[in-house]
């Protein structure tokens, strides 16, 4: 199937240019006419002006960019077209003259020639979105009537951290004249408020297993529905991050966004400013939101959020949900199943939100770190003691005068501060003045091979001493930066941002927002990707039989005996032998470019920089793969399906990027019913429920919890291979109201156990964890293999946290004595048969079968007497057409600015030209 994306920021668009010839095209377009001015309550959403400096329409807030000028020119070299480098300012012109013009605001570099992009700036608002259009740029051989010049479009997006390449270009075909990039800035951002400045976002366990740090949440928004048309925004540790119908109010972290509303001081509500303290309460980790909204159902009240979070270490792209109400129906509570709430790493380790866990233990197994500076002596131990002459605790000390002064007590929690940056905080050193002490910060910076001052020569590749510096040596603390390839993280980003309009949409799973494309899950740490061959017959010839082709998503190949591509491919082209050994390998391109997502429900990885193509010298072997939503494909698997000038053409069709979909419950028979795959599920023969009941341990009793009964939500999750339920209980013995809300995760696994927490007090709120091998086909998955479910146990375990109404912990591990039923499948095995999942449509006899043919027959005699009339044959017509609403896609926030007009199965048809946005 291929898939157009046009490129455009506003009105319709021009005409096509296709940027790929290939399964996955983009055309970009801007068009010249004036922009219409939209206003809502008399508030313009889309306006632009000459200046450097832009007002926020809503709140008043004014977007300064006059920060980002540069003395000379920023400076970004493609890595999908060699040899073109584009430079360009803003709030200002580049400082030397392109192509002998001087006062240029933008140039492109290609091939020894410069064509001038653009001669002045403009920037754009438009309903959050802020961008810059470059203007008058030098004629286009492959314009257009509308645009026959060069120009270049740099969107500016809201990003708390500082990244070290804040860049993205948009991939361009080689005969484009408009040019994309994207710019992330804290600059694009609403201000931060004072008090989490210097947030760490980050609580001790009370337990003493380290602490529970969740600054790397911070990196995106995320969406949840309420499940009656609109949409909590939600940000942890930071506030939202402001964009395109992202516009909550400054400083909230979580927001309420009314799509239908018309009033814009209504569209988006505070529901929780942003709290940089978690809290361990009773035994659970939480952030307590409070807002200065007052609360619709009680005006004495204001609008307060809780946030839950659970451990679950086999969670890949962790989101939070919205799991019911408080007492008083002010507060809202939400539940998010994090890896980072589990507090089971090893020492000197840490998992970033993407669920990569960065391993610095090496670190601690060196020697101590002797540094000089100012006539002081340092010696300093990362996550261990430093030694002599330290103190026995010591983790940093310096010598001066034959004294030894402590600089912090070891300790090896690894900690993210609000760039995204890894580090180690010693405290309570040696006295300095007053009731301060000396404390030691010491920052981990990446050092790779593009580092030239990496300092990794030292014995095992963590660093000589040269690899630490001290930066500082003032207030106090001591600030040394240590550059190891221990910090090194994932090389691109696997997620994505897309703007979805549902304005259409009627099944109540929400409206018009940022949604997220995440491929994280397809990442493979233990194995690599073996692709399936599948080439028309005229391209088969280029791959003998003997070849095979490995990939990985995102990451480089797993390290594999006897595979020998370039360390740090993506992916690799491999003969092999008769016994199965690979030899004369190739690589096929290095995950460089981060994700490209055209819509919700398609996206595209390119490896770029392989060995040199066979068939043109002066090219380089690349992949493009191009996944597509596919919900009975399960995890899926990459197929060759093409090669096109020394670009080999994967697609990958995957579940995983499927957005959420709402099953039909049927409180009478307890089934919840997946009308796309023709599947249902029924409780009350599940064989983890009795009769659709489950019982879970609750103030020393056994609490029995009906699944079934009315006003129950179904809503899978394909990103985590599970189906949520949404419900309440009545529980006499929970909360002042009795009422429990519960939030039942039904996680499709090789194991079957179980797990509960329940807060109790005036919030009731229970999680109910059930893995299980029985909900498999009714998602259309087959049964994973048993190494890949990370949760392994070998007795089923139900583990419940309680908080008791009087507001002591109380937790209990029940360990049954019969072991845990593990179910296994061997490769390519189909969907696991259970009697609780079968497919929509009853068994019929004889008679019914029978009964059934009378009935189509007496159907067809009635349709011929209607087709004598012209009439009547319209009727019938009006009667089965379907009514198909269109769904529109722009991508913002990442690395592509796209409108997109779809039909229901993702395709174009002939007039989509004209409805572009």
């Amino acid at each position: 199937m291929q898939m157009y994306i046009c490129m455009c920021f506003c009105g319709p668009c021009c005409k096509r240019s296709y940027a790929f010839q290939s399964l996955f095209f983009i055309y970009a377009c801007i068009c010249n006419q004036s922009v219409a001015i939209t206003k809502t309550d008399n508030i313009s959403q889309i306006f632009s002006t000459k200046e450097c400096k832009i007002k926020e329409p809503v709140y008043g807030s004014t977007f300064d960019y006059s920060g980002l000028r540069s003395d000379f020119a920023h400076v970004v070299e493609s890595l999908t077209n060699k040899g073109d480098t584009f430079e360009f300012n803003i709030c200002g012109n580049v400082t030397r003259p392109c192509n002998g013009e001087s006062n240029v605001a933008a140039c492109l570099k290609r091939n020894g020639k410069e064509y001038v992009l653009g001669r002045q700036h403009e920037l754009n608002y438009r309903k959050g979105k802020m961008f810059l259009n470059y203007l008058n740029g030098s004629k286009c051989e492959n314009g257009t009537a509308d645009n026959p010049n060069y120009q270049i479009h740099v969107q500016l997006s809201c990003d708390y951290t500082l990244d070290v390449n804040p860049f993205q270009i948009i991939p361009y075909a080689n005969d484009a004249c408009s040019f994309y990039i994207n710019f992330e800035t804290p600059l694009a951002c609403l201000p931060v408020p004072d008090a989490v400045r210097s947030n760490s976002c980050s609580v001790r366990d009370p337990n003493g297993k380290g602490t529970f740090d969740l600054m790397p949440l911070s990196d995106m928004n995320h969406l949840t529905s309420d499940r009656q048309g609109r949409f909590f925004v939600i940000n942890v540790c930071q506030p939202v991050l402001y964009g395109e119908n992202m516009m909550c109010p400054p400083g909230s972290s979580i927001c309420l966004y009314s799509p239908k509303a018309t009033n814009l001081s209504e569209r988006f509500i505070n529901f929780g400013t942003v709290q940089s303290k978690p809290v361990v309460e009773n035994g659970r980790l939480l952030l307590r939101h409070t807002s200065s909204t007052p609360c619709a159902a009680n005006n004495s009240l204001n609008y307060t959020s809780i946030v839950y979070f659970s451990c679950d270490q086999s969670v890949k792209n962790a989101h939070p949900t919205f799991s019911g109400f408080g007492l008083d129906s002010c507060t809202y509570l939400f539940n998010y199943v994090t890896p980072l709430a589990c507090n089971d790493l090893k020492p000197c380790t840490a998992v970033t939100y993407r669920n990569e866990i960065l391993d610095l233990s090496p670190l601690s197994k060196e020697e101590p770190h002797k540094l000089s500076k100012d006539g002081k002596s340092y010696t300093v131990a990362v996550c261990a003691s430093a030694g002599k002459p330290c103190l026995e605790k010591g983790g940093a000390c310096y010598e001066q005068n034959a004294e030894t002064i402590s600089l912090g007590n070891f300790n090896s929690h690894l900690r993210f501060n609000q760039s995204g940056s890894v580090y180690l905080l010693y405290e309570d050193g040696a006295n300095c003045y007053g009731t301060t002490r000396w404390s030691t910060k010491i920052e981990f910076v990446c050092a790779n091979n593009a580092t030239k001052d990496n300092g990794a020569s030292g014995a095992g590749g963590g660093g000589s001493n040269n690899a630490l510096k001290i930066i500082e040596d003032s207030n106090c603390q001591l600030l040394i930066q240590y550059q190891t390839p221990h910090a090194c993280r994932e090389q691109i980003k696997c997620m994505a941002s897309v703007y979805v309009d549902r304005t259409s949409d009627t099944d109540g799973m929400g409206s018009s927002g940022t949604e997220l494309v995440d491929l994280t899950p397809l990442i493979s740490a233990n194995e690599n990707y073996e692709a399936t061959i599948d080439l028309p017959a005229s391209l088969s010839s280029l791959v003998p039989k003997s070849t095979k082709f490995f990939l990985n998503v995102c990451r480089p190949l797993v390290p594999k005996y006897q595979l020998g591509c370039a360390g740090g491919s993506g992916a690799c082209m491999a003969k092999v032998t008769s016994t199965g050994a690979p030899e004369e390998e190739h690589s096929l391109g290095f995950p460089l470019i981060s994700l490209s997502v055209g819509n919700r429900t398609s996206a595209e990885l390119l490896y770029v920089k392989g060995d040199p193509c066979p068939q043109d010298n002066g090219a380089a072997l690349s992949t493009r793969i191009h996944f597509s939503c596919q919900m009975h494909a399960g995890r899926g698997n990459p197929v060759l399906r093409s090669i096109e000038e020394c670009v080999y053409l994967f697609q990958w069709d995957t579940s995983v990027i499927c957005p959420p979909h709402e099953c039909t419950f049927d409180e009478k028979t307890c089934d919840i019913v997946h009308d796309e795959l023709g599947q249902k599920f029924n409780f009350k023969n599940a064989p983890f429920t009795k009769a659709g009941k489950i019982e879970i341990d609750y103030n020393n009793t056994k609490l029995t919890v009906d699944i079934c009964g009315p006003h129950r939500k179904a809503i899978t999750d394909y990103s985590q291979d599970l189906v949520n339920i949404y419900f309440t209980h009545n529980s006499s013995d929970c909360g002042k109201a009795g009422m429990l809300n519960v939030q039942m995760r039904l996680i499709c696994s090789n194991k079957t156990e179980s797990s509960s927490t329940i807060s109790s007090g005036d919030e009731c709120n229970l999680l109910y964890v059930q893995r299980t091998p029985s909900i498999c086909q009714f998602l259309g998955l087959s049964l994973p293999n048993s190494g890949s479910d990370s949760t392994s146990s070998s007795t089923s375990t139900t583990t419940t946290t309680q908080t008791t109404p009087t507001g002591k912990p109380t937790a209990a591990i029940v360990v049954t004595s019969t072991p845990a039923t593990t179910t296994t499948a061997g490769p390519g095995s189909g969907p696991v048969v259970d009697p609780a999942a079968t497919p929509i449509g009853p068994t019929a006899s004889v008679g019914s079968i029978l009964a059934g043919i009378l009935s189509v027959t007496f159907f067809v005699t009635c349709l011929g007497l209607f087709a004598f009339s012209p009439a009547r044959r319209q009727r019938v017509r009006r009667f089965f057409r379907r009514s198909s609403s269109a769904v529109r896609y722009s991508r913002v926030q990442s690395n592509e600015e796209a409108n997109l007009l779809l039909e229901p199965n993702g395709e174009f048809t002939e007039s989509d030209d004209d409805m572009l946005l």
